[in-house]
């Protein structure tokens, strides 16, 4: 029996919802000239009944992403790292990629180096990921430093910490830029500059990700799951 978890919009459309005419069962787009029915609004029961009556009729939905199964993590990724996900639709569910990579400490940027002198101390930066629409703490948020891939994740408070070789070439200009991606179907990426000359250990941060409009729903093609193959008999 299908259920909505066999269910995925696997390519979602960045077309403004706001900007179709209201329809009976949804809105109208007039990019790809198709109706968009609105599943928010409709039960599980009533989402299944709906589509057995297309008898395999493409169907065009937006939805709540916890309706339907999300899309595979590998285009998610590189929806990602192209930044269509920021154009306005998104998926509650967390996108998959790889944690970031912990950046060198005083002991990893050079064995060789004497501990004492002053071009061998860490730069320490603490802080924490807020949700700007509720004032709760935004788990999972990857802070990446500068352009790499270096970084760390809020935990379930929202906090986070990075200590880094001052030596280390990324941050040896004085300034560290922080991006703060949090799941890109709910928060706009943001960055801050962080000056780290003056201390080892500036102040605690506090950073709000703002949310990305129609937060937690999904627009697009939907994907019935495929039909069983039948075993060889002979």
């Amino acid at each position: 029996m299908t259920t909505l978890s066999r269910i995925s919009i696997p390519q979602p459309c960045s077309v403004n919802w706001a900007a179709m005419t209201p329809t009976e069962a949804g809105r109208h787009c007039a990019t790809c000239a198709t109706e968009v029915v609105d599943f928010t609004r409709l039960s599980e029961a009533e989402i299944l009944a709906f589509l057995a009556r297309q008898d395999g009729r493409p169907v065009c939905a937006n939805a709540f992403a916890t309706q339907l199964a999300p899309a595979p993590a590998s285009r998610w990724r590189r929806w990602l790292v192209a930044g269509l996900a920021l154009l306005g639709w998104h998926s509650a569910t967390s996108c998959t990629t790889k944690p970031p990579q912990t950046p060198p400490t005083q002991a990893s940027a050079s064995a060789a180096t004497d501990a004492s002198a002053p071009e061998a101390q860490q730069v320490i930066i603490l802080g924490q990921v807020m949700d700007e629409a509720n004032g709760t703490p935004a788990a999972g948020v990857r802070v990446l430093i500068n352009d790499t891939q270096y970084g760390t994740t809020t935990d379930e408070k929202g906090n986070f910490e990075l200590t880094m070789a001052r030596t280390w070439a990324p941050i040896a200009g004085g300034k560290v830029a922080l991006k703060f991606l949090g799941n890109p179907f709910d928060f706009k990426e943001q960055t801050l500059t962080v000056d780290v000359r003056a201390t080892p250990k500036p102040a605690p941060l506090v950073v709000r990700l703002a949310s990305i409009p129609d937060r937690g729903k999904v627009m697009g093609r939907i994907r019935m799951p495929e039909a069983p193959v039948a075993p060889p008999k002979g």
